[in-house]
């Protein structure tokens, strides 16, 4: 929803009372403020009056409401337009935040990021002398990482952006277990599941997960679930290790399927895919 030109006479001929209510609604309300309006009266096709914390204003409204229903709104610019862009309620959190999946997936790469350079000494350092075939990796993982602060703050805030990420997303759930790959970079799962609500046998689900191999080997998995069948795929684009894990996974795995070259829309993980869905 965008206040065109808001306060410079684009509301009627009333120009003062506009610039007054443009005003006086910059001095009450900051950008990215979620604020919920009622629709009043449409004034023609996708322009309605809508009424915020008692004031009036016309807007572009692009979903299709009626009279009497209540949107929500985030204050997105005040200078030198007044911009309320229109949101879905379910994507605002119990603390009255908006939950934007871009946003946060920036976030979440950022933080990934930084946890994995700082951690990179002490994994370095201990890690081989963990027990590899430890029962609980995850235990182990952590009690490296305890033993660098910063470390620790970092991977607790990566997972904070996993939970907030996860909170507004509809049909995918993003994971973060750096610890499943301690080595390894750029980690992700994400999870789809295609549910069939009448037979829950017949879902059909997806992961995918994503990591990087120092220096430079992006490795996917895409593993294939519907009862009672299993299989998976590796997706990588250097041709040694490709031919040096296939023959591995195809002895080991009944399950295995093949192996790919990485698709372009995957080069950089699975997120955007994730966020197509959602």
């Amino acid at each position: 929803m965008k206040i065109s030109k808001y306060g410079s006479g684009q509301y009627g001929k009333d120009n003062s009372r506009s610039s007054s209510r443009a005003t006086s609604f910059r001095n009450k309300y900051r950008v990215g403020e979620i604020l919920k309006g009622k629709l009043l009266k449409w004034e023609r096709q996708t322009l309605g009056w809508v009424e915020i914390n008692s004031q009036t204003l016309l807007a572009d409204i692009s979903s299709s409401p009626v009279p009497g229903d209540t949107l929500a709104f985030i204050v997105h610019q005040l200078y030198p337009d007044i911009i309320l862009k229109e949101i879905d309620p379910n994507d605002i959190s119990s603390e009255g935040l908006f939950l934007n999946p871009v946003d946060i997936t920036r976030q979440f790469v950022t933080k990934r990021a930084a946890f994995e350079a700082q951690s990179r000494t002490v994994i370095n350092k201990f890690y081989r002398q963990a027990e590899a075939t430890c029962p609980d990796k995850a235990e182990s993982f952590l009690k490296i990482i305890e033993s660098d602060t910063q470390s620790t703050i970092l991977l607790f805030e990566t997972l904070k952006c996993v939970s907030l990420l996860n909170s507004s997303l509809k049909t995918a759930t993003l994971h973060y277990m750096p610890w499943l790959m301690p080595i390894a970079l750029n980690q992700e799962i994400v999870l789809k599941i295609k549910k069939d609500d009448q037979n829950p046998d017949n879902s059909f689900y997806e992961l995918f997960y994503a990591f990087d191999l120092s220096p430079s080997s992006p490795m996917r998995f895409k593993i294939m679930y519907k009862k009672p069948q299993c299989g998976f795929k590796l997706l990588a684009d250097s041709q040694g290790t490709s031919l040096l894990l296939s023959s591995k996974l195809k002895e080991s795995f009944p399950e295995y399927l093949g192996i790919e070259k990485i698709p372009a829309y995957f080069a950089g993980g699975f997120l955007s895919e994730l966020l197509g869905s959602s």
